[in-house]
């Protein structure tokens, strides 16, 4: 159960940082700071993974 309270959270933040690289966002990232923020994203996708695996 603490797993899939984490996969559900962690989904929501990706989904939040996802928010800030789309068309819809309201400022403009400078390149240097998209790349880290995708950076950062990229990890959270791996920690969703190994979530979903213990799952």
């Amino acid at each position: 159960m603490e797993n899939k309270h984490k996969l559900i959270e962690s989904a929501q933040e990706l989904r939040q940082g996802l928010e800030l690289l789309s068309r819809e966002r309201k400022v403009v990232m400078p390149h240097n700071k998209a790349f880290d923020h995708v950076d950062k994203l990229k990890a959270k996708v791996d920690e969703i993974i190994n979530l979903a695996e213990t799952v």
